[in-house]
């Protein structure tokens, strides 16, 4: 746009069909292997879409930690696992005393 458009008030003109902004702070990592920006962009993109369809596709679409992850074989022996949990941390208790 020429100074005369952005004096008098001119919009830009539109964007090209398939181009995005990138926030300035995201350049810098992105392009810190000296990366094309583009190139950069694109396998950014593909990895967190690769990720996304992966969680999907194991059941997980909001990506559970691990360690927060749920033990779905042996749901059922929750109870019996606590149970001798607390009977090996007494039996190790009376062992002390």
């Amino acid at each position: 746009m020429s100074w005369l458009g952005r004096l008098f008030g001119a919009k830009p003109p539109p964007a090209p069909l398939n181009s995005v902004v990138v926030a300035g702070d995201l350049i810098a990592p992105l392009t810190s292997g000296d990366v094309d920006l583009s190139v950069a962009v694109d396998g950014a993109l593909r990895a967190y879409l690769d990720a996304q369809a992966k969680a999907l596709a194991a059941g997980e679409p909001e990506r559970i930690p691990f360690w927060l992850r749920r033990d779905a074989e042996n749901a059922g022996d929750l109870e019996d696992e606590l149970r001798d949990r607390v009977i090996q941390r007494r039996a190790a208790e009376d062992e002390t005393r």
